[in-house]
Formats: C-alpha cells, sequence, structure tokens
C-alpha cells in the first residue's frame, strides 16, 4: 500500500491504490478524517506538498500493520515523523490512522 500511495502523490493517480482499500475505508489524521473516495480523491490531487522517507514497518501481521516514516515538507513547521497503524479485513486496509510529530532543528 505504501508504495502505490507514494506513486499517486507522484504520479497524482490513485487508481492503484483503491486496489488496497475495502470500500467502508476510513483515513483519520489529527487534522481530518476522509472515506475511501475523499482518501483516493486527496492522492489523485498530488497529497500534500511533503516528501515521504525513511519507511520503517514496524510491525505488520494479516490483521494490522504499524509504520513510521520522515515527512519533509517545503515548511519546517510541518517537516517531522509520522506514526501510522493501518487495519486490516480479507486482505484490504478498512481503517488508516496517522499521527504527525513535527520535529524542529
Amino acid at each position: 500500500l505504501f508504495k502505490v500511495w507514494q506513486e499517486g502523490f507522484a504520479n497524482k493517480d490513485s487508481s492503484q491504490v483503491g486496489e488496497f482499500m475495502t470500500d467502508d475505508f476510513e483515513f483519520i489524521s489529527t487534522i481530518r478524517t476522509m472515506n475511501k473516495q475523499q482518501t483516493l480523491d486527496w492522492i489523485a490531487a498530488g497529497g500534500n506538498p511533503t516528501s515521504v522517507d525513511d519507511l520503517e514497518v514496524l510491525y505488520e501481521n494479516h490483521e494490522i500493520a504499524v509504520i513510521t516514516h520522515s515527512a519533509k515538507s517545503f515548511t519546517p513547521q510541518n517537516t517531522g515523523q509520522v506514526m501510522a497503524c493501518g487495519k486490516k479485513r480479507d486482505g484490504k486496509f478498512f481503517h488508516w490512522r496517522i499521527v504527525r510529530q513535527v520535529i524542529s532543528d
């Protein structure tokens, strides 16, 4: 999911990302909650102007995935570290929650 999500942002194309989501998928962040279509539209629009690097999978099985990655923004006040937890059902994600911690130099 993470790889096609990144490619979707870069190419402004969410067509492959939807294959990894259930119809009742929800994306929850500290600033908003989006359903599947809203998430796909956001990805197709290029997302936030943020580069995502250093992905580390902390834990994953057939029910859950927990990851962390850096998020470098064009504005220093939005640059930080992200932790995400995705819940799976029947091999697809139905819930994706992220928390971003701003890290200052």
